[in-house]
């Protein structure tokens, strides 16, 4: 089949097709997208990643232990946990100490024709939400996981530094809080993907320091993150939804001096993505920036990386 593979960089290549153990499906991926986290494993965020990566995806089951899952369109939790340990029984699979998780660690991800999830994980898409929205779910997830771990309230000021792939999605999520939100942007053109958003969109280059109660960071630049702390007001809380690969250097005596709360947020529920995009509005074409077929992922990978990209979709012809 043919697949995307990351041992140093991108590169399009013809793999075997997966075979699903039991309690797998084998999915025919559809469409996919390239995420940040995506364009850190080529730069070295993952050591020693030789793999198919990818984990934004929807597709069809095509082979199931369950026959009533075959033909479904479905995507999947990206976490294979388990099931066992203390964070597993707690409902926190995305922490399990043993977990691999699809394209970034131990399991091959959806840049391919194929890919065999854990049965477990699949979730089905309704009828109402389509292929890019679907594509869009695990993301969504992502952003909707800071309400679960930060109360923000209608008299909040809230600073959301970065409006690109992820930022984007975070901001529609952000406003339903009823906060006061500010957006600080790189690329003013995307100022005009703020759609209906009630937010203050700032160039970066325009934007003044002031002092928020929550601020999010969301660039994947570690330049920005002096930033986001001088902008954190004491006993505020600073949220960091970037990876980075390599160690940026940091002053975080800030942090100890105003008593900041650091919140790392990683993962989210996809259940709740699911009735978010059911229930709010979050216009997907803003946020596509090309489509490629998976067979010039190279190509898609490179334009995925160009400064003020937004998603880049791989799609199985």
């Amino acid at each position: 089949m043919a697949a995307c593979i990351i041992d140093d960089t991108p590169r399009a290549t013809i793999v075997p097709k997966p075979r699903r153990r039991a309690g797998e499906v084998l999915i025919r991926v559809t469409l996919a997208g390239i995420c940040n986290t995506d364009l850190e494993i080529v730069r070295g965020y993952v050591p020693g990643f030789n793999g198919i990566p990818g984990h934004e995806f929807v597709g069809v089951v095509e082979e199931a232990d369950d026959s009533r899952l075959v033909g479904k369109r479905v995507t999947a939790e990206i976490n294979c946990a388990c099931g066992q340990c203390e964070y597993c029984r707690a409902g926190l699979g995305r922490h399990c100490p043993t977990r691999t998780v699809i394209g970034i660690i131990n399991r091959d991800g959806c840049f391919a024709e194929y890919m065999a999830v854990p049965q477990e994980n699949v979730v089905e898409i309704p009828d109402t939400i389509s292929a890019p929205q679907a594509v869009l779910i695990e993301p969504t997830a992502a952003a909707l996981e800071i309400l679960d771990q930060v109360t923000i309230g209608k008299t909040m000021n809230v600073l959301l530094l970065g409006y690109g792939k992820l930022g984007m999605l975070i901001a529609h999520t952000l406003i339903t809080t009823g906060c006061t939100l500010t957006i600080v942007g790189k690329h003013p053109r995307k100022s005009r993907s703020c759609g209906n958003i009630p937010a203050h969109y700032v160039p970066a280059d325009d934007f003044v320091d002031g002092q928020f109660d929550v601020v999010v960071e969301a660039t994947g630049n570690p330049a920005v993150l002096e930033r986001a702390i001088a902008n954190t007001k004491p006993r505020g809380t600073l949220v960091l939804k970037s990876t980075y690969a390599g160690n940026p250097p940091v002053n975080l005596s800030p942090i100890v001096v105003n008593e900041i709360t650091l919140v790392g947020s990683r993962c989210g529920r996809f259940e709740a993505a699911l009735a978010f995009m059911q229930n709010h509005y979050t216009p997907v074409e803003p946020l596509i920036h090309k489509t490629f077929p998976l067979t010039d992922a190279v190509q898609a990978f490179t334009e995925a990386a160009k400064p003020g990209a937004l998603k880049v979709l791989l799609k199985n012809e």
